[in-house]
């Protein structure tokens, strides 16, 4: 019988502190670490407290001195807790009034905001379709609708945003209607496919003709197969068209400049070479096992003296690294994110993949050939382009003045039998270990030289056949059946399977009766309809692996994981401290979990002497700020739990 979680979120878990001592004149800070783990009796959980220093840091402040004014030089702003899927598009009402009734979700710690590029940059008028334009509106609804539910509630810590734009077959149509199509050297069935098959039924190429097109193509129709019931071939830019890259870059650039420094946006996920999603998917074997052959000679005619880059995802790669770039040096003081997808081609030779192909240091587990490995030697191409991205990504050279995030996008609760700590995955576990292999910062990836940054773990649910609501779909998504069918779950128990998987292999698995281990993750992101399902059944149902037999809502059980994911997440929660005239500014970063407060103690020898801050939290940017004004005698400051 799996192990239970309480029915109510608990306060007291584990105590990120930061810790400052102000005396008259001079200040000095310090970030401890304290970390609460449980341990299971017969009759009650117990709780243990561990203490583990991180960092000292010893500073002299002179009260009087010049006025530097408040610091804005922390750490980037991060996503922590759990993010709502919306895909934005409508009316103004409609996106207002749907952001409204997510946040008001008090487990809900923002909105990951889907857009797709075509609806951001229409054409001009009908009579103009070369010309495309910027339009904002729905952005700024967006944007609008959090800063005004934040600025309702002011008290409460501020709902944040993570953004995302899709291009491929979401490019707008003037891009489409300004260059040219790479269909015509290719031989079409009706409905838009290539033709495969020779006379005497043979699968192979046939029916190019690369007179009929120019060597600028920057498009060719491929199937819309990604998370699509009835999918269908329509154009998509090729991922190196110069036109499509320096137009995609001229607006990722627009956006930054009118959004990089809203406090609330705290994530923008990269994208580019991509189709449907932002996920390393584009056309391959496996969901456009026709079309996808047309990237052959394509790539050999837009590449004519480099024959080596057929067969190969070289391109594709790149393509990305060059998306990184972009928005490393678009964006500061924010989180980039990429999305892994299991999803670029394996350009196969007799079912096995061509041998141009190499798996970075550090990163052969992900593509390891074992009995709990989902890679399987024809996807080992694919593998090893994707954690070629994963390493540039993790260098530090690349992505500018950000934080990281890796996430995968399509778990279900099937993913618990991907054991965090078995095989090779390139998948949800893949991500947890990349978050626990990169946790240190600025240190060499285990096992090689390669020095990496942090890179923040994330996940989001969405698994077979695209049912991606847990609520409307729990026979699918909350099965935990990787081969079989479940029937008759109940919202509330497949949302407690879907969490199973998720905090497999983190700290806090035993909760879930799984496997704990040190796999840290900052973030989920379900889909609205889950928080508008948790928001309006208030009955629950009964959930097997529960403390309790009491009916459990889908608000709890979101609102106890929201307050888990809190204790598991890699953050910067440091105090800052600044001279302003005679008083000292504290400020921190206003991502900080709402469980976490300003807590002062005069005595520290008096571990029960701390007690909440009288001072009241302003909010300056992204951060909170408070002004202290220095006594004769000691104060410890720290975040803490309240």
């Amino acid at each position: 019988m799996p192990q239970s979680i309480p029915q109510e979120p608990r306060h007291l878990r584990q105590s990120r502190l930061a810790w400052l001592v102000l005396p008259k004149y001079f200040a000095q800070v310090s970030a401890a670490y304290s970390q609460i783990s449980s341990a299971r009796s017969t009759s009650r959980r117990l709780w243990c407290v561990k203490s583990v220093f991180l960092s000292v840091i010893t500073l002299s402040v002179a009260l009087g001195g010049p006025n530097f004014g408040l610091a804005q030089t922390g750490p980037p702003r991060q996503p922590v807790g759990i993010y709502a899927r919306l895909v934005v598009q409508g009316s103004d009402v409609k996106v207002t009034n749907n952001i409204t009734a997510v946040l008001s979700n008090s487990a809900i710690a923002g909105i990951l905001a889907v857009f797709q590029w075509s609806d951001l940059s229409p054409t001009n008028s009908p009579t103009d379709s070369l010309v495309g334009s910027n339009d904002w509106r729905l952005l700024d609804d967006l944007t609008n609708a959090v800063g005004c539910y934040n600025a309702n509630n002011a008290t409460n810590p501020p709902k944040t945003i993570q953004l995302e734009i899709t291009p491929g077959f979401n490019s707008p149509p003037w891009f489409f209607s300004n260059t040219c199509s790479c269909d015509p050297m290719f031989l079409t069935a009706s409905d838009g496919s290539i033709v495969t098959t020779n006379s005497q039924g043979q699968l192979s190429l046939v029916g190019v003709t690369t007179t009929n097109v120019t060597t600028n193509c920057a498009w060719a129709s491929f199937l819309e197969a990604e998370d699509f019931a009835n999918p269908t071939v329509i154009p998509l830019p090729l991922p190196w068209n110069s036109f499509y890259t320096n137009a995609w870059a001229t607006f990722i650039r627009a956006v930054a400049a009118r959004y990089e420094t809203n406090p609330f946006l705290v994530s923008v996920t990269v994208a580019g070479p991509t189709a449907s999603s932002a996920e390393m998917i584009l056309p391959n074997e496996d969901n456009d096992p026709v079309n996808y052959l047309k990237w052959n000679p394509i790539i050999a005619l837009d590449f004519p003296d480099h024959p080596e880059y057929t067969n190969s995802d070289f391109l594709f790669i790149k393509a990305w690294e060059d998306a990184i770039d972009l928005y490393g040096a678009a964006f500061s003081n924010l989180t980039l994110v990429v999305t892994t997808g299991s999803g670029l081609p394996n350009f196969l030779s007799n079912g096995v993949p061509y041998t141009n192909y190499s798996v970075p240091p550090g990163f052969c587990l992900d593509c390891a050939l074992t009995t709990n490995n989902a890679n399987a030697q024809s996807n080992i191409m694919d593998c090893a382009a994707e954690t070629t991205i994963l390493a540039y990504f993790a260098d530090r050279q690349h992505g500018g003045n950000n934080a990281k995030a890796a996430q995968s996008d399509g778990m279900s609760a099937a993913g618990i039998h991907l054991h965090a700590l078995g095989g090779g995955d390139l998948g949800d576990h893949g991500i947890k270990w990349l978050a626990q292999n990169t946790s240190s910062g600025d240190a060499p990836l285990p096992g090689t030289s390669n020095i990496v940054s942090r890179v923040l773990a994330g996940l989001q649910v969405g698994g077979d056949m695209g049912m991606a609501t847990i609520t409307e779909h729990p026979d699918t998504e909350g099965c935990p059946l990787v081969f079989g069918s479940c029937s008759n779950i109940t919202p509330e128990q497949a949302i407690f399977n879907v969490l199973t998987a998720y905090f497999d292999g983190t700290p806090l698995g035993s909760n879930y009766g799984i496997v704990s281990s040190n796999f840290p993750l900052n973030y989920l992101q379900i889909y609205s309809g889950d928080v508008l399902y948790a928001n309006t059944n208030t009955t629950g149902s009964a959930v097997v692996g529960a403390d309790s037999t009491n009916k459990i809502t889908a608000e709890t059980l979101f609102s106890t994981a929201s307050f888990q994911i809190s204790e598991i997440a890699k953050l910067d929660l440091a105090l800052n401290v600044q001279t302003v005239g005679q008083t000292m500014q504290l400020t921190w970063l206003a991502t900080t979990p709402a469980a976490y407060q300003l807590q002062v103690n005069h005595k520290l020898s008096d571990p029960t002497g701390w007690k909440p801050a009288a001072q009241t939290n302003g909010f300056a940017g992204d951060y909170y700020q408070v002004s202290i004004t220095p006594t004769a005698d000691a104060s410890f400051f720290r975040l803490a739990p309240p």
